[in-house]
């Protein structure tokens, strides 16, 4: 006789999947990943990202520097010095360049850079504005276009390298691996990585339990501002073991904070 109950109880015992074919099947997908992404991936999207919005921020977020000029007494009398604001607004990063001693610059590539002893970076311009203030007279506004700051170090496939995009036969022709993934940085000609550090997320609650303590339960809080360069405020709430309706709050201002 036929038994439904029985052939249905047998098919899906034969779907179950068993702990080694979830095994092999994470490994799928792990190798699937490190195939598409590489192994720094990681890197070079933070670096993009560092250079492509965080800096801008950062350049937004800074105060404008306010300079005072001590009083000169030339002419026999006390004059009231003038003071300057220096405010800088949009940054511009060129592609990395190196320039000879004779002033010419030229197109700079990793593999020079490591046999020359040189950095490997790109030169960063800012537009400046310039407010100069003196007493009883109007502002005096001047802008600075392109003005040359400093360099910063290019990590190597990154989206300002200069072997981004190339294929295997043009990294071959200028003495690269093509199958060198990048992720560093070339200082005074030797290779730099940067080692990632963790640290607690932002913005989220974290309750911790005590033990052997006057308190109970600790809760901590790290408030930053999204797309931001500011510091982190950190809030601690604490119950106590004992009586537990008192709750102690702790407050941790960051620095240029009120």
């Amino acid at each position: 006789m036929y038994d439904q109950d029985e052939d249905i109880q047998y098919d899906e015992d034969d779907d179950e999947i068993t702990p080694d074919l979830w095994q092999e099947a994470c490994w799928i997908v792990i190798s699937s990943y490190f195939d598409e992404k590489g192994l720094v991936r990681q890197q070079l999207d933070s670096f993009d990202e560092f250079i492509q919005m965080s800096v801008q921020r950062i350049v937004e977020d800074a105060p404008p520097i306010d300079l005072q000029a001590e009083a000169q007494h030339t002419s026999g009398e006390v004059e009231e010095p003038p003071r300057y604001l220096l405010k800088f607004e949009q940054i511009y990063l060129s592609k990395p360049t190196h320039w000879e001693r004779d002033g010419a610059p030229s197109p700079m590539m990793p593999n020079e850079a490591r046999l020359r002893n040189l950095t490997y970076s790109a030169p960063l311009y800012v537009d400046i504005t310039k407010t100069i203030i003196k007493d009883g007279e109007e502002q005096q506004q001047t802008q600075h276009q392109k003005t040359f700051i400093g360099k910063i170090p290019i990590m190597l496939r990154s989206t300002y390298c200069l072997l981004s995009g190339l294929t295997d036969r043009d990294l071959c022709e200028l003495n690269e691996c093509p199958l060198d993934p990048g992720g560093y940085f070339i200082i005074n000609g030797s290779e730099k990585v940067l080692i990632a550090q963790e640290k607690m997320a932002t913005n989220t609650v974290y309750v911790f339990a005590k033990k052997d303590s006057k308190y109970a339960y600790t809760g901590e809080c790290r408030s930053c501002l999204e797309n931001s360069s500011r510091p982190t405020s950190t809030i601690w709430v604490s119950m106590m073991a004992r009586g537990g309706q008192v709750v102690l709050v702790s407050i941790l201002m960051g620095k240029n904070q009120k």
